[in-house]
Formats: structure tokens, C-alpha cells, sequence
């Protein structure tokens, strides 16, 4: 940032004032907001998408100067103890945790049954979270609550009856879509059941659309899909955004160097590699579909490849599988670093909907990808330029291959990756058009 647009911007934030700075293309908002986040999850720390693009709004609502509070939920299944919140996140938000056990219950989901409510969306409900929220409404004042999923959706009488704050339903995916893809990827019963799902979820997002003061979802297809169905209140598209590509790692995309021979910017050599949570069913079946159907492929073609597949919550019968050229990494410490030690990353998707903030990350830290249209949905992407999209096995296992055989390919498509990431992705940039969007609904 030059010094100009520095001295602009410390002028603008101590007069209160809305400046644009053109060079960066970031937008400033008055400071006179207070913004209540609502989550199922922890934020802290960052292991997943859910939790990265919830913090990603809290690092930008403070950054345009505006006051944040975060209420979550902190179930059994991703517990994380609040005590162990670094001092910094602190001074960003201001977080309480309330545990909440959201487990499945086989006796409940059978109960289910016999109504006609989605038990995915009864799982999160919970009198103590309820209780915390009704205290935090009654003792402060909130210009607006911005629900983090749909699944916060069904809190949105106690946010009425206890705060004139306007509420905004931030959606991560069409849910249903969800739902209805993977009953799709089943076989009976199990087929029928997620179709019920499917169908009372959806009625329920149906039921909930026009209830907000305005949506935001995060790409363009989600809100078309919303129009559709008939959603007449405000929209705003906001994606989700990743740290600016100059304060990550670099990977092989920031070289230019194209003489470099194959794996020579690159410790792990001829590497594939998979990042993201093991407990989210369709990233299960999507590395199922790319070890049955793809990796055997490539590793008779590049007998030195190697895939690594990282994330948390690792299903115990993973751990015991045994694949030539496979190596099961489970949860990383430090995922940049972990990507940036890599060479192609895999995005095998066939289910889900909504935003890959894994593929966002990869991209900003200059990676090359190979994804199927569903991972790479809602995003600006070109096929062939800064991502490979694939949706038959050949073709994902010709495009994995010619990245590996070809540096000079994958370095042109991991500078093209991180070129995108830095016009797109800025969280700052992003958050900034909405606050823009957030004032006018405030004064309206």
C-alpha cells in the first residue's frame, strides 16, 4: 500500500467516513455497526471450510472497523475448548462458546419419522444455546445478526421477538441440493431415507426464504437457485474469500523457472494430494470414486506418483487401507504448509453444493487443480487455463497425469490459479461490498 493510500485510509477510519481506495479496490464503511455472527461450530480452530469462511466475515468486519460478536455452538462432535482461543482472535471478536450435542440419535431420527420436520435441522436446536442468545439480545445492542447456514434459520422467532436487529441468512450451500445429490450416490433403504431428507429440508428453506431481511449466498448459481424458488427479498452474492495470495506460502506458482525437472520445486516429488474434512460424506465418496475409478491409472503411468490424503476425522476402516503409492496422512498441524509441499491438488466432488474455500486456499497459494464441475461450482474458474475440469475418471486421470509429466504446463496453470485468487478472492475486498450492501438494508 503506498503512502498516499495509507495516509487515505487512516484519514477515513478516524473521520468515520466511506472511502474507496481504487488501487485496492477495497471499500470502507462507517464504523457504526455491531454484528452478531450465529454458528454450529467453533471457529477456532481453522480445520475446515465452515469454520475458515466464518472467521473469514469476523476478520473482515473488523478490518472495516466495525464491532463483531460470535455465538456458537461447540458440539461434541468438533469440540474445541474455548480456553485455547489465541489472545488475537480476541481482540477481533468477541466470542462465547455454548456445547450443544448434536450427535445423532438413532431413537430421535426414528421418532423423525413420524413428523414432518427435517431431524437435520432439529439436531441444532438446543434450549441452552437458545437461552445464551434471548441473555446476549437482551444485554446488547445489535445493528444485525448474520446467521452462519441454515441451520441457524430456526432461531430466527427468538432473534424477533428480542432485538429490532435485521437478520441476514448467509448460505454456504443450496442444502437440499446437498441431500438429494447424495441419495443419489445410495443404494435402498438408505436411498429412500435421504430423499425424505431431501424433501423435508428443502421444504424447509422453502418455508424459512423470505423470513430474513436479505440472503446472501455465495455464488451466483445459489442465487439464481433461491430466485427460483421464490425468494423475494434482498440479495447479495458475496463469496467466500481467502487471505490476499501475497501473505500466503508461496507454491510453484510464484517460479517462473521452467527448467526446473519435475518435482524440482517440490519436496514430495510426483504428488497428488487431497485436503479437507473426512467426515463430510461427500468428500468420503468423492476420494472413493477417485481410488476405484483414477489412481490406479495414474500410478501405472507415474510409478514414483504419490497421493496424500490429509483431514481430519479420518474413518477408522481409512486408516487400515492399504494402496500402492497412497499414504494416509490424517489431520495436519499446518495445512498451507502441508499444500504447499504438493503438487497437483484433487477435487473429486460428485455431491455438495456451494463454495470449495480448500480449492479457493489452493488456488491463492498458486496450486495446480483437478476438480470435477461440482467442486469447482459457483466459482469464476476456465477449464484449461487456471483449473482442469474433469468429470469422467479418464478424463481426471489424463489431466492428473499431464500436470505431473508436464512442469511447464503446471507452472503456466499454477501462475494463472493464483492471478484469479488475487482479482477475486481478497476477503477483504469481498467483505467490504457486502458492508456496502449490509448499509443499505440497515437504512432501508
Amino acid at each position: 500500500m503506498t503512502q498516499r493510500c495509507y495516509a487515505e485510509l487512516v484519514e477515513a477510519l478516524s473521520n468515520n467516513q466511506i472511502i474507496k481506495l481504487p488501487n485496492h479496490q477495497i471499500t470502507f464503511v462507517p464504523s457504526n455497526m455491531h454484528i452478531l455472527q450465529l454458528c454450529k461450530k467453533f471457529p477456532f480452530p481453522q480445520k475446515d471450510g465452515e469454520v475458515i469462511g466464518i472467521w473469514m466475515y469476523s476478520k473482515g468486519f473488523y478490518f472495516h472497523n466495525h464491532r463483531v460478536s460470535v455465538l456458537a455452538m461447540n458440539t461434541r462432535k468438533h469440540f474445541s475448548p474455548p480456553e485455547l482461543l489465541p489472545n488475537d482472535w480476541k481482540n477481533v471478536a468477541d466470542i462465547k462458546s455454548v456445547g450443544v450435542n448434536s450427535d445423532i440419535s438413532y431413537l430421535k431420527m426414528f421418532l423423525n419419522l413420524f413428523s414432518n420436520r427435517c431431524y437435520n435441522i432439529e439436531r441444532f436446536y438446543s434450549k441452552e444455546y437458545e437461552s445464551h442468545l434471548i441473555e446476549l439480545l437482551q444485554n446488547e445492542k445489535f445493528d444485525l445478526v448474520q446467521l452462519e447456514g441454515v441451520y441457524l434459520s430456526q432461531y430466527v422467532p427468538v432473534i424477533r421477538k428480542h432485538s429490532k436487529a435485521k437478520i441476514v441468512l448467509r448460505t454456504q450451500n443450496v442444502e437440499f441440493e446437498i441431500w438429494e445429490r447424495e441419495a443419489e450416490q445410495n443404494s435402498f433403504p438408505k436411498k429412500n431415507y435421504l430423499r425424505l431428507m431431501a424433501r423435508r429440508m428443502k421444504q424447509f428453506e422453502l418455508n424459512m426464504l423470505n423470513q430474513y431481511d436479505a440472503l446472501v449466498p455465495v455464488s451466483s448459481r445459489d442465487a439464481e437457485t433461491f430466485k427460483s424458488l421464490g425468494c423475494n427479498i434482498p440479495i447479495q452474492v458475496c463469496e467466500h474469500g481467502v487471505a490476499p495470495p501475497s501473505s500466503l506460502p508461496k507454491g510453484e506458482g510464484n517460479s517462473r523457472d521452467h527448467s526446473l525437472p519435475l518435482g524440482g520445486r517440490d519436496r514430495d516429488g510426483a504428488s497428488v494430494f487431497h485436503l479437507g474434512s473426512m467426515d463430510w460424506r461427500p468428500n468420503l465418496q468423492g476420494l472413493e470414486w477417485f481410488l476405484e475409478n483414477c489412481w490406479k491409472k495414474i500410478h501405472d503411468e507415474i510409478p514414483n506418483a504419490k497421493l496424500f490424503l490429509a483431514g481430519r476425522n479420518f474413518p477408522e476402516d481409512w486408516k487400515q487401507k492399504k494402496i500402492d503409492g497412497v499414504e494416509m496422512i490424517g489431520e495436519v498441524e499446518d495445512a498451507s504448509s502441508f499444500m504447499n509441499s504438493k503438487q497437483i491438488m484433487i477435487v473429486p466432488l460428485h455431491a455438495g453444493s456451494g463454495i470449495r474455500v480448500k480449492l479457493m486456499e489452493g488456488m491463492a497459494m498458486g496450486k495446480a487443480i483437478v476438480s470435477t464441475s461440482i467442486g469447482a461450482e459457483g466459482l469464476p474458474v476456465i477449464d484449461g487455463k487456471n483449473i482442469f475440469i474433469a468429470n469422467e475418471a479418464s478424463d481426471f486421470a489424463k489431466r492428473v497425469i499431464q500436470l505431473l509429466k508436464n512442469p511447464a504446463m503446471r507452472n503456466e496453470m499454477e501462475n494463472e490459479a493464483r492471478k484469479l485468487a488475487e482479482e477475486k478472492f481478497d476477503y477483504r475486498v469481498l467483505v467490504g461490498e457486502l458492508l456496502e450492501f449490509y448499509k443499505n438494508i440497515l437504512s432501508a
